[in-house]
């Protein structure tokens, strides 16, 4: 083809790198921690803006009291906690061609074309999409952690499996652990297992009295719970909503973190489980990376970068309900 020489030819795209770090990237790192169920509802300790490795400090106080005399008797009853919280180093990379998204609605709103930029809307549309989809798997990752180590420990496990060794190198490593028995979880026998559980926290010492305390259980186990009040006529029955249930007044959390394959549940305060994260910092990042300027193919790729961790803050103060064989 023979271009005309009376004619200006414009063959510059203009295809930046959406990038957004600290403050700027603030809004799509916070979306995806807070796309973890047990953050977003308030159900344990959210620290934000922490760098590196974080002293989670607290105070252990008993039998304070002494027989008066004229001098000072330190009774030595009063000592200082630590609890280390060491957050990982996460990372999101994913891949979309632009051709599975020219027919659809948001490519046509964002005017979304094959030479330029890439639009605001539809930019963030895909960051927001690929947030919302990581809070989930955060979730899980909080309370199970992970096979390949990434995350480190998570309340119940290191490696992805609720098991005995997963749970002795969990975060709650140190919670009274409540043989629930091995008979699987049902309806029928959910009540029981929590009955042993909620025997043995009773005998922590002012754990009862805690703002929030209550149970930890899957999905699966909380539908069970129902479903058993509703058989012995002692909660609404079948008008029970999803939120709301409460065992002797404590509540009842369904979390999707602890999955439906593990009968677990962990009885504890919100306060005692520690999430953190370093959001707010200069360290988080969120980027939209026009690859398919620069290596011929029609790919754009999202990367974000986070820490996050999760520890204990007082680490005896929990119940692990479990088959401890």
């Amino acid at each position: 083809m023979n271009y005309l020489t009376n004619k200006k030819y414009n063959f510059d795209i203009d295809a930046s790198v959406n990038t957004y770090a600290g403050e700027l990237a603030l809004p799509y790192v916070s979306a995806a921690l807070l796309g973890a169920e047990t953050i977003a509802k308030g159900r344990c300790r959210f620290l934000e803006g922490i760098v590196g490795k974080t002293v989670i400090s607290g105070l252990a106080v008993s039998d304070t009291i002494q027989a008066a005399n004229c001098n000072f008797n330190d009774g030595s009853n009063t000592a200082l906690t630590e609890q280390v919280l060491n957050p990982a180093d996460l990372a999101v990379m994913e891949e979309i061609c632009r051709g599975t998204m020219y027919p659809t609605w948001i490519a046509a709103n964002g005017r979304m074309e094959r030479n330029g930029d890439i639009p605001v809307a539809w930019s963030d549309f895909l960051l927001g999409a690929v947030a919302e989809r990581t809070g989930t798997n955060l979730e899980e990752k909080l309370w199970v952690g992970d096979a390949a180590g990434t995350f480190g420990v998570g309340f119940l496990s290191n490696d992805g499996v609720i098991d005995e060794a997963g749970i002795d190198a969990s975060a709650c490593k140190d919670f009274v652990e409540a043989d629930t028995g091995a008979a699987a979880w049902t309806a029928g026998n959910i009540l029981t297992a929590m009955d042993v559980v909620f025997s043995a926290a009773a005998n922590i010492p002012g754990i009862l009295q805690k703002p929030g305390c209550g149970f930890y259980v899957s999905y699966e186990a909380y539908a069970f719970f129902l479903q058993a009040q509703a058989a012995q006529n002692t909660g609404p029955g079948y008008n029970q909503s999803l939120q709301g249930a409460t065992y002797l007044g404590y509540p009842v959390y369904p979390t999707h973190g602890i999955t439906n394959t593990y009968d677990a549940m962990v009885f504890t305060y919100p306060d005692n489980l520690v999430v953190g994260a370093n959001s707010y910092t200069a360290d988080i990042s969120a980027q939209l990376i026009p690859t398919y300027a620069y290596d011929g193919s029609d790919n754009v790729r999202v990367s974000m970068r986070f820490a996050c961790g999760v520890q204990t803050g007082v680490a005896a103060d929990g119940v692990v309900g479990f088959n401890f064989t």
